[in-house]
């Protein structure tokens, strides 16, 4: 085997080396960011709840029909 073989393949080594680390790297990335992006959704839910609670507690009882209609609405259109 001559020096000029030997060089092409640890360049080929070292290139797939080089590539298979970027790869593992961008796929933890992309991981990421599904994970945050679905814990954002699950505190965005959580919030949505608990400020409907707070308004239905603040509701006097005169207002509290009115409010939950409302409140139904405001979810509804989320759905959608």
């Amino acid at each position: 085997m001559s020096y000029e073989v030997l060089y092409y393949l640890m360049a080929l080594a070292f290139g797939a080396g080089g590539a298979y680390v970027l790869l593992k790297q961008s796929r933890k990335d992309v991981n990421g960011v599904g994970r945050k992006l679905n814990d954002e959704l699950a505190r965005s839910a959580t919030r949505h709840h608990n400020v409907s609670l707070a308004l239905m507690l603040l509701a006097g009882d005169e207002h509290r029909e009115k409010v939950s209609e409302l409140l139904k609405e405001s979810h509804e259109e989320q759905g959608e």
